[in-house]
């Protein structure tokens, strides 16, 4: 199996093939999910290529972001450039930008990110056929169901990669808004804030990480893991040092634990779920605690230490010199963490780095000439679309109750349509002639329950959707199926998708230029994120945030706990400017809210009013204040 070390810097790069590494992944310095990593321009890409397949070692580039409509001929530039550098693949998520891989630059090999979310047998046979070579699946997986999907893999001749080392997001990835709720800092942009590792305060529980999980580590179960088919062990770690790398890679390498100074580890869900997965009275720092503030027995001249006041949140790192370091806000007791051993000598790294540029000899590569010719995936369809539409309002309902039906046909609307969200909970009491969503998230077990439904119409949320719907049924992409460009609209349209929903995360800016169906949410709940780390016992209610600027709501949605805000979304002020822009779909999301007549019929009075709630407080999201 290959083993596939993460680069931050070109010292974790050298770092992770001297350790064993068989192929390295990298980013450049824009379009990754790890923009605040140092990342690599185009010479680093030529020079550490090179390097590296002088060594028969592979360097896969990440693309792992969903790209906004404007930004797709800079990504394109980017394609031109790094093709003749020979990368080994490219790892992506957005759906528009794999399309234009694979008709324009058939090169390029096709890596799906776990961003897209793949985590069951049915979304290995879609993105097969799609084109891509190989699938990163979702971190939250057992053993069986990876054994499972690596036996589909292997009939669709794709391989298939997971994670085995680093970090773990709370959240399924892909379908997390967490940071992008926050603050608008969306991490299917690269930018998480990881508000998850935050403190928060529950009604059920005391104050604590609660979000916050240890790390991954399944250098125990290496052995099971070979009867699953898996091609790649990847390790998580772009934003750290050279010597975490070293360590890790070093640890899968030879199958003998090694200390990388990160977070206490799991197994996470792969071997049974772990009940010590999270550890809410401790702040899962990076590190190994050795000693308590002022106290540095444990530390040898040389080391690399933090110490953490776990009141504040705060840490201050350092370079342990023998004394004790004059810095403000810590007090005796704050426990210290061995960061980095003093053995470990990145100088080293650096002169190697420095004596590969030294000798490299620089290619004559003439980039590809830049071409839109893949603008022909868009040019006139959607024009010819929109004017052919009803140009009347037509509003959404989504549900998630079958209470709310009664009160919506009493409605006296002219042009309606009734969404029944589903999940494992209610999925036995689905009303009849409703629009049937399906949920993002689908366990290998509860396939067969999905594809039971009987519906004319889908909303699908996830690249799965398509092998369990009927080929004959109307197909709608929901908001977790990312359109953020018209490049990903025409590769769903292909697909059998008629309308989409736009992204609650997205902002009107992008919205403005997508000029195919849009249907926008205006109105609703939606869920901030998807877990399958939580057991029925974590039950934590409401949640604030340690700086009180946000409160969610913990619930269950079949098996897995999800967040949503307390306070709604509304931007029911926002529909004429939408109207103008030729959007005439709008949906009122009534899930996650006790069915009421007197609530709707307000709900509907400033729907009519263009006018949001002036009462009751509500959720600030990014459609006004944009989208990093």
């Amino acid at each position: 199996m290959e083993i596939l070390a993460p680069a931050g810097s070109k010292e974790a790069f050298i770092a992770g093939i001297n350790a064993g590494a068989n192929s390295i992944y990298l980013g450049l310095q824009d379009f990754n999910a790890r923009k605040n990593a140092n990342n690599f321009n185009f010479y680093d890409l030529e020079v550490l290529t090179d390097y590296a397949h002088s060594k028969n070692i592979k360097v896969y580039v990440t693309l792992n972001i969903l790209i906004k409509h404007q930004e797709v001929n800079d990504v394109v530039k980017i394609l031109t450039k790094i093709t003749p550098l020979g990368v080994d693949a490219v790892i992506v998520q957005d759906l528009g930008l794999a399309r234009i891989i694979h008709d324009y630059f058939p090169q390029l090999r096709l890596h799906a990110s776990t961003q897209l979310a793949c985590h069951n047998t049915s979304g290995v046979k879609v993105l097969s056929d799609l084109g891509f070579k190989r699938i990163v699946l979702a971190r939250e997986l057992t053993f069986s169901e990876v054994k499972s999907i690596g036996k589909v893999a292997r009939s669709k001749n794709i391989e298939v990669e997971i994670f085995v080392h680093g970090a773990l997001c709370f959240s399924v990835s892909g379908m997390c808004w967490f940071s992008s709720l926050i603050g608008g800092f969306s991490g299917n942009r690269g930018l998480c804030t990881q508000p998850c590792r935050r403190k928060w305060s529950a009604t059920n529980t005391e104050k604590g990480y609660l979000f916050s999980p240890k790390d991954l580590e399944l250098v125990d179960y290496l052995e099971k893991i070979k009867k699953t088919g898996v091609t790649s062990l990847k390790i998580e770690g772009r934003m750290r040092s050279s010597e975490y790398v070293f360590n890790a890679v070093s640890q899968y390498k030879n199958g003998v634990l090694e200390q990388d100074y990160a977070r206490l580890k799991s197994s996470c869900v792969f071997s049974g779920r772990d009940d010590k997965l999270f550890e809410p009275d401790q702040a899962q720092c990076m590190g190994v605690k050795i000693s308590e503030f002022p106290d540095f027995s444990g530390a040898k001249l040389g080391d690399r230490l933090r110490i953490v006041n776990t009141e504040t949140d705060r840490a201050f790192v350092f370079k342990y010199k023998g004394d004790i370091p004059e810095v403000e806000g810590f007090t005796k007791g704050n426990p210290v963490y061995l960061t980095g051993s003093f053995a470990f000598d990145e100088a080293l790294l650096t002169k190697k780095v420095n004596e590969i540029y030294r000798i490299h000899t620089k290619r004559n590569i003439a980039s590809l000439p830049f071409i839109n010719s893949y603008t022909s995936l868009i040019a006139r369809v959607w024009d010819r679309e929109l004017k052919s539409l009803s140009r009347n309002e037509t509003i959404w309902f989504k549900i998630d109750d079958p209470k709310w039906l009664d009160i919506l046909q009493s409605l006296s609307l002219n042009s309606m349509n009734i969404i029944f969200s589903v999940n494992q909970g209610n999925l036995w009491h689905i009303p009849s002639n409703v629009i049937v969503e399906l949920p993002p998230f689908i366990l290998e077990r509860e396939l067969n329950d999905y594809k039971k439904i009987d519906a004319a119409t889908f909303i699908l949320n996830n690249i799965s959707h398509f092998d369990l719907v009927p080929a004959v049924s109307e197909k709608i992409a929901g908001t977790f199926l990312y359109t953020w460009n018209a490049y990903s609209a025409r590769g769903l349209r292909d697909l059998g998708v008629i309308k989409f929903f736009t992204s609650w995360e997205d902002d009107i800016l992008n919205i403005k230029r997508l000029k195919f169906t849009r249907i926008v949410n205006l109105f609703g709940k939606p869920v901030i994120t998807r877990s399958r780390m939580l057991t029925k016992d974590q039950d934590y209610g409401t949640v604030v945030s340690d700086k009180g600027d946000i409160t969610l709501e913990q619930r269950l949605e079949g098996s897995l706990s999800i967040l949503i805000p307390k306070n709604p979304i509304m931007i029911f002020n926002a529909k004429p400017k939408l109207k103008e822009l030729g959007v005439n779909d709008f949906c009122l999301d009534l899930s996650f809210i006790k069915p009421n007549q007197d609530f709707l019929s307000k709900l509907l009075e400033n729907y009519e009013m263009n006018k949001n709630f002036d009462d009751i407080p509500l959720q600030r999201f990014n459609f006004k204040r944009g989208v990093k």
